[in-house]
């Protein structure tokens, strides 16, 4: 199956060939499911994170031949309360410039877009706060964004979540904490790089599975999708997909 669009199509996608594999898992299937499809990515999207983070081309014909003679690598599916995502899922200030960059604007601007609705969101900087756990207490506290990668680039090239591996089994958490404006401005070059890893106000861990936790609705995304919720549980699904990569 050929995914040809950004983040949203391959997640659709993906997600559609993940429910395939827990259906028939259902139906009482051992091992490898039969003749499970194959996804290839042609990326024709706004943002196309997942496709640049795994160096699928950009040109068309050679992403194409990628995904019909590629080679095949078993990927990781993460769970947001049951929801799929195959890239990132963001929180907080990431989530809200992505959500609020409409369908229309990134038509026209392409990633662009997500610049825009970024500055709109920082100049108003709202700070959200939550409890993150796994096996042991995160953080508990006020955040600005956080990301939780089963890859590791996201809303249009930040790399949040930089050592992420999509086939390794675990989630990678990256949690900002609440900074002073001007100290936020002078870390977003770092953010987008993927240099931010040693920062104070950053913590990062891989887990198997995470729960946030808040007494407000948080604005959260999968694959750039928008989603909210106050409790979150975020897991890696027992079933993988095959994807086609050059």
């Amino acid at each position: 199956m050929i995914a040809a669009g950004g983040d949203g199509t391959v997640n659709e996608v993906g997600s559609g060939i993940h429910d395939y594999l827990v259906e028939w898992a259902g139906s009482g299937g051992t091992g490898a499911a039969p003749e499970a499809p194959r996804l290839g990515i042609v990326p024709l999207g706004t943002a196309n994170d997942l496709a640049g983070a795994l160096e699928i081309p950009s040109d068309i014909h050679t992403a194409v031949a990628a995904a019909v003679v590629g080679k095949p690598r078993r990927i990781d599916v993460g769970l947001l309360n049951g929801e799929c995502f195959l890239n990132v899922s963001t929180g907080g200030f990431g989530a809200e410039a992505t959500e609020e960059a409409s369908d229309e604007v990134k038509r026209i601007l392409g990633p662009v877009a997500y610049f825009i609705t970024g500055v709109r969101k920082f100049v108003s900087l709202e700070v959200s706060s939550a409890r993150f756990s796994d096996s042991e207490l995160l953080y508990d506290g006020p955040f600005l964004i956080f990301a939780v990668g089963n890859s590791g680039r996201t809303g249009g090239g930040n790399w949040l979540t930089p050592r992420a591996d999509p086939s390794d089994g675990l989630l990678d958490v990256c949690i900002v904490k609440e900074l002073p404006r001007r100290d936020l401005l002078g870390l977003l070059p770092d953010l987008r790089a993927g240099r931010h890893l040693g920062h104070p106000a950053v913590v990062y861990k891989q887990v198997r599975e995470l729960r946030v936790e808040s007494s407000e609705e948080l604005s959260v995304n999968v694959d750039g999708e928008p989603l909210g919720g106050r409790t979150l549980r975020y897991e890696v699904s027992p079933h993988r997909i095959r994807l086609s990569l050059p």
